[in-house]
């Protein structure tokens, strides 16, 4: 099936016949309305003003292949080759895991808590994108920054992104498992560790499965808070008495995480959608 004419009525209407049954309508239209912007350079406002307006025969192949796209359940941030994260853009050519909303509240709860602060040390384990740490950077500028990750295409994505935005950070390769860490003397740790269980891989949907990496995703059954024993391990030389710990978890694994910290002042968080999704957690001594 082609695209009947290069105006945006008709890339529409092409967009909502390929993509029925794999996202609602409303998805489909909202999706289309990005690519449009992105690829065309016409903003949303313009688009929903006059959908005749065409567009340029190469800008209209861009969105053929990028629909396609969609219909392979290929995510849409990945298409566009960026994602938009508290108020940053940041790139995403490099294969890590798309940002979450929820990942947005973590940063948004760091960033009401210390705002102000001066000469904080703050570490991002498992940067990915660089979304946390970029961001607190950003709006916590006199902090001193550390971003960790053991994989390389998150190390390269980080750097991309912190010159980009002309965000000076600390970035280094290392493995939470098995690296050593030592005299770091943090004010925060803060970290979205895998977590989802693999048991639980039947209640992600396809573009999650199809696309984004699972090492960024997926911790085993039998042993889902390695991640966070690691971090309270190194948090125990590296956090500094009165430091706190933030991090993203698995709600249905909110007490057991609780647990892990047992030592601190723990307090587990919901989001916006009433679900456990964080741990706070300071250092007593």
């Amino acid at each position: 099936m082609r695209i009947k004419s290069n105006r945006i009525e008709d890339i529409l209407k092409f967009a909502l016949q390929e993509l029925e049954g794999i996202y609602s309508e409303n998805e489909i239209k909202q999706m289309t309305y990005s690519l449009i912007t992105h690829f065309c350079n016409i903003p949303k406002t313009s688009i929903l003003a006059n959908n005749k307006q065409a567009v340029l025969e190469s800008e209209l192949l861009k969105l053929n292949f990028a629909i396609k796209d969609l219909k392979k359940e290929k995510p849409l941030q990945y298409i566009m080759g960026y994602t938009d994260f508290y108020n940053i853009k940041l790139n995403l050519n490099h294969k890590v895991l798309i940002p979450r909303p929820e990942t947005e509240e973590l940063v948004d709860m760091i960033i009401k808590e210390n705002k102000g602060k001066k000469d904080l040390k703050i570490a991002d384990f498992g940067c990915g994108s660089g979304a946390i740490a970029l961001s607190l950077k950003n709006n916590i500028p006199d902090s001193e920054i550390w971003a960790f990750d053991i994989e390389d295409n998150a190390i390269n994505q980080t750097k991309e992104n912190a010159q980009a935005l002309n965000l000076d950070i600390n970035i280094e390769k290392k493995d939470l498992l098995k690296d050593n860490f030592s005299d770091y003397n943090f004010d925060i740790i803060v970290s979205n560790p895998p977590y989802v269980m693999e048991k639980e891989k039947s209640l992600m949907r396809d573009n999650v499965l199809k696309h984004e990496p699972h090492q960024a995703l997926f911790v085993k059954d039998e042993d889902p808070l390695i991640f966070y024993q690691a971090i309270e391990k190194i948090a125990q030389k590296n956090l500094k008495p009165k430091g706190k710990i933030y991090m993203e978890i698995n709600e249905s694994l909110s007490e057991r995480t609780k647990k892990v910290f047992k030592d601190y002042d723990t307090k587990i968080i919901k989001d916006l959608f009433d679900k456990y999704r964080f741990i706070s957690a300071e250092k007593l001594t």
